[in-house]
């Protein structure tokens, strides 16, 4: 059985789900840096698949237009990617950081 990850905040501690920083990794991926100094990293690829607004349908198949940002917006309720083929995915940070595959998140070394 799989650990559920909750991630509440700690009195006196950040809110491990207020993103802190926001960046480009590379060419092709996307860096948050969390209040409580952990890092993550999307590959764009995998934040178009994992877009919320997916959750009950098929995953489609990409196209590079699909995984390309247009523009990414931090909002106070998540962040917002338009891709280039038009498309808006709003990612809540909870969830954003939910999604994090680092090996200290994954349970991996």
């Amino acid at each position: 059985m799989t650990p559920i990850k909750l991630n509440l905040p700690i009195l006196g501690q950040p809110n491990p789900s207020e993103p802190r920083d926001i960046h480009l990794v590379g060419r092709y991926a996307l860096g948050v840096t969390w209040a409580d100094d952990h890092s993550s990293i999307y590959p764009f690829d995998r934040l178009r698949l994992d877009d919320p607004a997916l959750a009950t349908a098929p995953p489609p198949e990409l196209t590079e237009a699909m995984t390309w940002p247009r523009d990414i917006k931090k909002l106070p309720d998540g962040l917002r990617v338009t891709w280039t083929d038009g498309h808006e995915s709003l990612y809540p940070y909870a969830e954003l950081r939910a999604r994090c595959r680092c090996a200290g998140c994954t349970g991996g070394h």
